[in-house]
């Protein structure tokens, strides 16, 4: 799901609990003054409707077999006649009845007369109330309501009462009216609904534009964001994101861009360093993390030399820049031949190259490589004095001397320029043994130390008593014949 689309929803969801909670407190107060209301009402009716009732003919009914005088039938009609009167849209009297104390035990309240016609509603006099009153209910002169709904086995009721008095002012009864509780249930549910659908409504609506407004505002920024780093993810270092916002976003972009510019320096530097090493040699240094430290390790290495041979007089034939093409065509390829075989190119020597195997990653084919890569080298040279001829004579050869040993491999320089290298006297005797070749009438020497590590893959002949500079005794080297090891 889009950041859009939840923070859309997520406003929705907050308006929505929020009207939620509105709706409760609006039934809340709604139904506090709904009860209040009716309560008004209901105490209205019985203290206006108490005087109406004769109080002298209440009085001289006080059993049940009061209920067939013609003092019971009058206060019947009367009570009927007041019930009817009082059964309204707006406020109606379920049951209308009078209650007394019981003559028996003043202390129990009883009913006295009943305006019901059906059986099942109707109490009869000297019934004892077995319900429930919402308040502290009392046969005197005070005027009674519930503060809560009463109740009993008819139903819940909000209960009104006033008191009925004879001609000498003594209470002989109350007058007490019952209205119906789930009207009020009712009526609260109706105006909550009306009132909460049309602020449901209106709210929502404007929630949603709100909210469509505000995820659009906020999305743009971060779908931006998104698309700029697609792009720096394909490689483009060049994208920039515009940040003219003054706020979190604006820093967000900042600071992308800044990151953008670190890549791409970082780029820059891998596409220098992947001009000395192959790519499998960067990768492998790069998952690593290694940095670069002025520091070098002993370690064993086999080191090629390579020189080119009558190049001087190809040279004085060609003007200075098809020479400088020349030998950039040439270390192209021979390069591309050096990566191929996991060699590290240390360094050109004006048309020559010094070139390390086993270092910096580990090889324990560096030998094999190494005189692999050299009859490359070879064979790619004949076919570029071919392209060069061009009815000159372009006859050019190389020489490459090969030895392997031990050296210090590392980083030689200061903390303002270093150069990756490899010195020691193994790296001398490579250099030494290439130079050989001028004179030995074969291009590709290597030396006694190599030699052991890879004499059954490849043809060889011994040169002995060699003299190089720098040794007092002679060296043994072989000559690359050819190589014997299936491809």
């Amino acid at each position: 799901m889009k950041f859009r689309t939840r923070l859309l929803l997520g406003i929705m969801l907050v308006v929505l609990v929020s009207n939620l909670l509105l709706f409760s407190l609006l039934y809340l107060k709604t139904h506090s003054a709904l009860f209040k209301e009716i309560q008004t009402s209901a105490i209205s009716i019985v203290a206006s409707s108490s005087v109406l009732l004769d109080g002298n003919l209440l009085a001289g009914i006080k059993v049940r077999e009061d209920e067939s005088s013609e003092a019971y039938r009058k206060v019947v009609e009367q009570l009927r006649s007041i019930r009817n009167a009082n059964r309204r849209s707006d406020t109606r009297v379920a049951y209308l009845y009078t209650m007394m104390k019981s003559p028996q035990n003043p202390a129990v309240i009883v009913f006295g007369v009943d305006s019901e016609e059906k059986l099942e509603d109707k109490s009869h006099i000297g019934d004892v109330y077995k319900g429930t009153f919402g308040g502290d209910f009392k046969i005197g002169d005070n005027n009674f309501v519930d503060d809560v709904p009463s109740r009993d086995q008819w139903g819940e009721w909000i209960t009104a009462c006033a008191p009925v008095k004879s001609s000498n002012s003594q209470v002989v009864s109350m007058l007490c009216a019952d209205l119906d509780f789930a009207d009020v249930k009712k009526k609260t549910t109706t105006r909550l609904v009306i009132c909460g659908v049309i602020s449901l409504v209106v709210t929502m609506a404007f929630a949603l534009l709100t909210a469509g407004f505000l995820s659009r505002r906020l999305s743009m920024p971060i779908q931006s964001l998104l698309g700029s780093l697609k792009e720096i993810g394909k490689g483009n270092f060049e994208h920039r994101m515009e940040a003219p916002q003054d706020n979190e976003f604006g820093e967000v972009a900042r600071t992308v861009n800044s990151m953008v510019d670190g890549l791409k320096q970082r780029d820059m530097l891998k596409g220098v360093f992947a001009r000395y090493v192959s790519d499998k040699i960067l990768d492998s240094m790069l998952e690593r993390g290694e940095q670069p430290r002025i520091t070098g390790d002993r370690r064993r290495v086999t080191v090629l030399f390579s020189d080119i041979r009558n190049f001087t007089a190809l040279s004085e034939q060609l003007s200075p820049e098809e020479v400088v093409n020349i030998l950039n065509e040439y270390f192209e390829a021979m390069v591309d031949i050096i990566f191929k075989y996991h060699g590290t190119l240390d360094k050109f020597i004006g048309d020559g190259m010094m070139v390390v195997f086993g270092a910096p990653e580990d090889d324990n084919c560096q030998e094999e490589h190494a005189i692999k890569a050299a009859l490359e080298m070879g064979r790619e040279l004949s076919r570029l004095c071919d392209k060069w001829k061009h009815g000159k004579d372009a006859a050019i050869s190389i020489g490459i001397g090969i030895n392997t040993g031990m050296a210090i491999v590392g980083n030689i320089g200061s903390h303002r320029h270093m150069e990756y290298t490899a010195i020691g006297d193994t790296v001398n005797l490579a250099s030494r043994i290439e130079s050989l070749t001028k004179d030995a009438g074969h291009s590709i020497l290597v030396s006694d130390y190599t030699y052991v590590s890879v004499k059954s893959q490849f043809s060889f002949r011994r040169l002995d008593d060699c003299k190089v500079r720098g040794k007092k005794d002679s060296v043994v080297v072989y000559a690359v014949m050819g190589d014997t090891s299936p491809e």
